[in-house]
């Protein structure tokens, strides 16, 4: 049977996408889900995007902060190693992040 590629979200969909949308509206979040989309396999720490990216450490922090509470990026953490990464395990969000990683 073929997918109905009509079906609309509901609204519980549609309010994560808009939440989603609303937490990566931001240049700076943006290069930070960039960085992120390639280095997927390994998640990178706050000291690496914030070398990389020549940001302070606490705006990086926030921005994560942001994007993690929207659902975007989630925590990996090892012993005392936290790395983030992007959480491709939500559909709505890997629909999103295809536009630019």
């Amino acid at each position: 049977m073929a997918k109905n590629i009509n079906k609309r979200p509901n609204k519980d969909e549609m309010q994560e996408m808009a939440e989603a949308m609303k937490a990566m509206a931001h240049s700076d979040r943006l290069a930070i889900l960039k960085l992120l989309c390639k280095n997927q396999a390994d998640g990178l720490t706050v000291k690496t995007l914030y070398e990389r990216l020549q940001l302070q450490q606490p705006i990086v922090s926030r921005h994560l902060n942001i994007l993690k509470s929207a659902g975007v990026v989630r925590r990996i953490r090892d012993g005392q190693k936290i790395s983030y990464c992007v959480c491709i395990d939500k559909k709505n969000i890997e629909s999103l992040l295809k536009c630019f990683c």
